[in-house]
């Protein structure tokens, strides 16, 4: 076992180094230029400050560099960059940073505009990461996770391309039925084609269409009250259906999360004690589904937090009041937490009752 495991380690190492490696020489497979930092020239320092009473220092630095692809690949160049130490809106550079730039033909000699960091290697290296701590945890089940994870993110690439080439104005329909896919593909990578399958699929569909139902129902009735739909960034289509789409996706995986672990708890308790009674494996799954429901709830605000947080603060740094801030940027990651919140009160009775009465079934 601990050579395996040692061996098992030593390849996962070795994964690392050849995804750095190949991370940080591929330059040569973007179109955009990308600029190698040689080394930084640091200029004056000097405080600036706003009408707000916002206080900051920036910074002067001369950058050099090499471009590492196109046609100007091993020509140098050199910018004038000036930083702040907040990083808002301007970035420190470093020595040894890659950057994408565009170049400029300007007065019969080409210059070099940064334009963003060249971030593919840290990308890569932390997906790495997760797929080596799956692997170590959870040997192959953790694999089969990963690659549920990727179909569905390609499927999401897939449907999104669609939206944008159909330009239809009803698109909801089309992130709906594609999230029912993904629900559809996730289980049946992690849990096969059975019974549990198919009471798991069962419960997250009643316990979301209902709390969704609910929900729009409720902001129908309220005529979209304070629900600022034009807040939402870079919406380039309706912005309601952009935001019910959001929500659905959002939902139906809160939801899975409450109801897989309900039905597998139930399933698995029904093999060790194959007695157990219909009543009993309902109340089982209430008390599992109880158990779960505060850290779930708690994780949905914390990403609500985390998602809002940075924009609130640029608010109340700009003499923002409490309630214009929490209109435009907290009210509609709120709704969302809520509706997530209702789906899985929901899917806890469904999800429970559902397994029990397909496992008693099972045993006539």
């Amino acid at each position: 076992m601990k050579k395996k495991f040692f061996f098992e380690c030593v390849i996962l190492l070795l994964g690392a180094f050849f995804i750095f490696v190949i991370s940080t020489h591929d330059a040569f497979l973007y179109k955009q230029s990308i600029l190698q930092v040689t080394h930084v020239k640091q200029g004056k320092t000097f405080k600036s400050s706003d009408e707000y009473g916002n206080h900051d220092k920036k910074t002067d630095q001369t950058v050099y560099g090499v471009l590492l692809n196109g046609k100007k690949k091993g020509a140098k160049f050199s910018f004038q960059n000036t930083y702040a130490a907040s990083g808002g809106l301007s970035q420190n550079y470093r020595k040894g940073q890659q950057l994408f730039v565009t170049l400029n033909h300007d007065n019969g000699k080409f210059e070099v505009t940064p334009t963003n960091y060249k971030r593919d290697t840290y990308l890569f290296m932390m997906c790495w990461i997760m797929v080596c701590l799956l692997f170590i945890v959870m040997k192959f089940d953790g694999v089969r996770t990963i690659l549920s994870v990727l179909i569905n993110f390609i499927l999401f690439l897939i449907i999104v391309q669609l939206d944008v080439s159909w330009n239809i104005t009803n698109f909801f329909i089309i992130f709906a039925i594609s999230a029912i896919i993904f629900t559809a593909i996730t289980l049946a990578i992690i849990i096969g084609i059975n019974r549990q399958f198919t009471v798991t699929f069962a419960a997250i569909i009643i316990g979301t269409a209902i709390a969704f139902l609910i929900s729009t129902g409720v902001m129908w009735v309220t005529n979209d009250s304070g629900m600022h739909y034009e807040a939402l960034d870079f919406a380039t289509q309706q912005p309601k259906q952009l935001f019910l789409s959001a929500t659905l996706i959002g939902l139906l995986g809160t939801v899975m999360d409450a109801a897989t672990d309900i039905v597998s708890t139930l399933f698995e308790l029904k093999r060790s004690q194959p007695e157990v009674s219909f009543q009993q494996l309902y109340r089982s799954g209430r008390e599992v589904g109880k158990d779960i429901m505060g850290p779930l709830i708690n994780v949905l605000l914390l990403i609500f937090f985390a998602e809002t947080f940075t924009m609130a603060v640029l608010y109340f740094r700009t003499s923002n009041t409490i309630g214009y801030t929490f209109s435009w940027t907290m009210s509609l990651g709120l709704v969302q937490a809520v509706i997530s919140g209702i789906g899985i009160a929901l899917v806890i009775p469904a999800a429970s009752f559902l397994a029990a009465w397909s496992l008693e079934r099972s045993k006539s």
